[in-house]
């Protein structure tokens, strides 16, 4: 009976180091091979009420007023220009539609083409965002306005059984690369962000 009190100690010690080694296997937040932020990003803060600014995968239209020929919907490519009908090719990246409006204006009169260029510049498809890991189907998926990481994982089709809800990153266009945000399936997502759905541990 002595032997069986002095023992009981030892076995119930074996337990919690057994139960301790289950948690630590099972921890939800390891260490990531990328560098996160744990509080959310003045982009995320502020991603829907930033006046938008273009970029490649952005497409714009270009409506002419003074002459419908000059007309036109322009998607901005790889170097963040395009080619307005009748004028060179322009560097737009980071403008918003009035700013370009104005330089087009600017340019047309310039150029000898318009004495009083009348013209408006519309956002007619953002670029798209992307999904990786995690999901039914990852890839690019046309933006769709105000979107969070919830919307966005359902349109990838759901997440896998294998997904970690809890460790899903954001890496914000024109982010330093490697540097991702960690994010709830509530943050917002914006145009041309990069959202990772890792595998869970268990």
């Amino acid at each position: 009976m002595m032997a069986a009190a002095r023992t009981f100690p030892a076995f119930l010690r074996l337990l919690v180091l057994a139960a301790v080694a289950v948690l630590a296997a099972c921890d939800p937040s390891p260490p990531m091979s990328v560098q996160t932020l744990q509080q959310p990003s003045q982009i995320t803060q502020s991603i829907r009420m930033a006046e938008y600014r273009v970029a490649p995968g952005d497409r714009i239209r270009v409506v002419v007023l003074s002459d419908t020929e000059l007309s036109g919907e322009y998607e901005i490519d790889s170097a963040g220009m395009i080619s307005p009908r009748m004028a060179a090719r322009v560097q737009v990246v980071g403008m918003t539609p009035t700013e370009i409006e104005d330089m087009l204006r600017n340019r047309y009169r310039a150029d000898g083409l318009l004495r009083s260029p009348r013209l408006s510049v519309d956002l007619v498809a953002r670029r798209p965002f992307y999904i990786l890991g995690e999901v039914t189907r990852p890839g690019s998926f046309p933006y769709v306005s105000g979107i969070n990481v919830a919307q966005a994982v359902a349109i990838a089709g759901g997440f896998t059984r294998r997904a970690s809800k809890t460790r899903i990153t954001v890496q914000r266009f024109n982010q330093t690369l490697g540097m991702e945000e960690t994010v709830t399936e509530d943050t917002p997502v914006g145009p041309g962000d990069i959202i990772r759905v890792p595998e869970r541990w268990f």
